[in-house]
C-alpha cells in the first residue's frame, strides 16, 4: 500500500466532511452539493492539525508550511528557541528526518498527498453529480485547482528547482482515486510533474469560466485559479504566461488593495477586499495551540511569547521610517524597552495579530492581490515592459510610503537580480524583489523565490540580529532546502526504492 491510501476523505474523519446522512461515495457524489461539502471537508482539513502522529503544536496544514518555510529564509527568525517548535526549521534540522511520523518529510507528503487523493475522488465520483450545471462546473473547478496547488507544493519542496532540473526525478502522479490496493507509482520527470500542475490549472479555469461564483473565499475560484497559474509560470520563468495570469487574477471586481487602516489590522480575518483566498476560523473550529497566530502573536498568550519572531533587521532597515509596513515590526528596542512575554521585543512582528485576546479564532491568508501586483510586475521586467513594471510596483507601494516614487526613481532599467540576501538594491528587479520580501513578509513565500531565483541565503551581514545565522548556504542549487522523502513511502512502494529514489 503506498503512503497516501486512504478511504474517502479518510484524513480526517472528525470533520465532518460530507453529510452525515451520506456515507458511500455514490451517495456522496449524488448531487452537487453533496460534492460542494466534500470539497469544504478538503479545505477544512488543510488548516486542522491532524496530519501527523504527534507534534500538531507545529503541523496546522497549510498554515504551518507557510510559516516554516519563511523560518528557512533570512528574513524572519526567532528570538529564541522557547519550546522549540518551528525552530529545527530555522536550524535547517528536520529534512533528514525520514522515519519520524510527527516531521517534515513525512508530514506534508502525507498531507498533500492525502488532499490529492480526495480530490481525485471528487473529480473522478463527481462528474455525473445531479445539480444545477454551473455549480458542477464551480466545484469541480475547485478540484483540479487544488490537485494543481497540491502537486506545486510537493515538487518544491521534494526536488529543486524546475528550471535546470525538468528532467530529475520529480514526485509520483496519481490522477485517480487510491484504494489499499492500489499500487504505488514511480517518481514523475519534474517536467511531467509541471505538465500536470499547467494541465489541471487550465482545467480548473475552463470550469471555473462556465461555472458559479465564489461562494466563500475558504474556496478557489477562477482568480485564485489565475495566480496558482501566475505562481506556477513563474518558477518555469514563463514570463509573459506569469503576467498575463497575474493580470487576469486582478480583475475580480471585487478586490481592492488594503488601506493603510487595513495593514494594521492583524492579518486575521477573510473578511478583507485584498485577501483572494484564506481560511475562515470560527471560534468552534479553531484548533487552539495548534494554530498559526500561537506561534506568531507574542501578545496572545500563546508560544510566540517564549520563541517570539522576528525581523530580519537589513529587511527592517530597508523600509523608509514613512512607510506604514515599518509598523508591522518593533524594530530596534533597548534593552529596557523591552517586555518579557510580549511582542515589546527587539524587531519582534506586529504584522499578525489575533482577532480577540483569549481566542485562537483568526482567519488564516492563502493568497492575496498584492502579490499579483508583483507577480505582474517581475514577470514585466523580465520581458523588459520596464515602464509598465514601474506603474505597477508604484500603484502597489506608493500609497504606503510616499517616498516610494523618488526612491524608485534611482533603480536602472535592468531586469537582473544583483541583491541577494542583503546588500544594495540598484536595478528594478532588485527593488520588486525587495518590495515582495517586505510586502509579503511571513506569508510564506521566501523559500520558494530563494529556490527559483537561485540566489543562496545567508543571514550574517554585519549586525545580523539572528540568533542563528547558519547555514550559509551560497551554492543555488542546494539540496538543504529539499526534503528527503519518508521512508514509509519506500516501505509501501513497491516502485520506488530508497538507494535509487532517495533525495541526496
Amino acid at each position: 500500500m503506498i503512503l497516501f491510501a486512504a478511504g474517502l476523505f479518510s484524513c480526517s474523519d472528525q470533520l465532518d466532511t460530507v453529510p452525515t446522512d451520506k456515507t458511500t461515495k455514490d451517495e456522496v457524489f449524488s448531487t452537487v452539493e453533496g460534492a460542494f461539502a466534500a470539497m469544504n471537508g478538503v479545505y477544512r482539513s488543510l488548516y486542522m492539525s491532524d496530519w501527523s502522529t504527534s507534534y500538531g503544536t507545529e503541523n496546522f496544514g497549510i498554515a504551518s508550511v507557510n510559516l516554516a518555510a519563511d523560518l528557512m529564509g533570512e528574513d524572519m527568525g526567532m528570538g529564541a528557541q522557547g519550546s522549540a517548535w518551528f525552530w529545527y526549521d530555522y536550524r535547517y534540522w528536520v529534512r533528514e528526518e525520514i522515519n519520524n511520523t510527527s516531521d517534515r518529510p513525512y508530514v506534508w507528503w502525507n498531507m498533500y498527498y492525502k488532499t490529492i487523493n480526495n480530490v481525485n475522488s471528487v473529480i473522478a465520483y463527481g462528474q455525473d453529480a445531479e445539480g444545477v450545471p454551473a455549480d458542477k462546473n464551480n466545484v469541480m473547478g475547485q478540484a483540479f485547482a487544488m490537485r494543481a496547488y497540491a502537486y506545486f507544493q510537493l515538487i518544491q519542496f521534494y526536488q529543486r528547482t524546475y528550471k535546470g532540473h525538468e528532467n530529475d526525478p520529480g514526485v509520483p502522479l496519481y490522477t485517480q482515486p487510491s484504494t489499499k490496493e492500489t499500487t504505488g507509482n514511480s517518481r514523475g520527470t519534474v517536467q511531467q510533474v509541471y505538465q500536470q500542475i499547467n494541465a489541471d490549472l487550465d482545467s480548473a479555469i475552463t470550469r471555473f469560466k462556465k461555472g458559479s461564483s465564489q461562494r466563500h473565499k475558504s474556496h478557489i475560484d477562477l482568480y485564485v485559479a489565475h495566480g496558482l497559474k501566475s505562481r506556477v509560470a513563474l518558477v518555469q520563468n514563463n514570463w509573459q504566461a506569469a503576467a498575463d495570469h497575474a493580470a487576469e487574477a486582478r480583475k475580480k471586481s471585487d478586490l481592492r488593495l488594503m488601506a493603510s487602516g487595513d495593514l494594521l489590522g492583524g492579518f486575521n480575518s477573510v473578511n478583507n477586499a485584498e485577501w483572494m483566498w484564506g481560511a475562515e476560523i470560527n471560534e468552534d473550529q479553531s484548533t487552539s495551540w495548534f494554530s498559526f497566530f500561537n506561534h506568531m502573536d507574542a501578545d496572545a498568550g500563546g508560544h510566540a511569547r517564549t520563541a517570539w519572531k522576528i525581523v530580519g533587521n537589513w529587511l527592517y532597515d530597508q523600509i523608509n521610517p514613512q512607510d506604514v509596513r515599518k509598523q508591522w515590526f518593533r524594530g530596534n528596542l533597548t534593552a529596557a524597552e523591552e517586555v518579557t512575554g510580549t511582542s515589546m521585543r527587539r524587531y519582534g512582528q506586529l504584522k499578525f495579530r489575533v482577532k480577540s485576546q483569549g481566542s485562537w479564532a483568526s482567519d488564516y491568508i492563502y493568497m492575496r492581490m498584492a502579490e499579483m501586483y508583483l507577480n505582474e510586475a517581475e514577470a514585466l521586467c523580465q520581458l523588459g515592459r520596464y515602464s509598465e513594471a514601474r506603474t505597477l510596483l508604484t500603484e502597489l507601494v506608493g500609497y504606503k510610503d510616499p517616498t516610494f516614487a523618488a526612491r524608485l526613481a534611482q533603480r536602472t532599467d535592468d531586469k537582473t537580480l544583483t541583491l541577494k540576501s542583503y546588500g544594495t538594491p540598484t536595478t528594478l528587479m532588485d527593488e520588486i524583489i525587495l518590495q515582495k520580501r517586505i510586502e509579503l513578509w511571513g506569508e510564506g513565500f521566501r523559500i520558494y523565490d530563494i529556490m527559483r531565483l537561485k540566489t543562496g541565503m545567508d543571514r550574517s551581514w554585519t549586525g545580523s540580529n539572528h540568533p542563528v545565522r547558519s547555514p550559509v548556504l551560497s551554492d543555488p542549487n542546494s539540496w538543504e532546502w529539499i526534503m528527503m522523502i519518508p521512508q514509509k513511502e519506500f516501505d509501501g512502494n513497491p516502485n520506488m526504492d530508497a538507494a535509487a529514489d532517495q533525495n541526496p
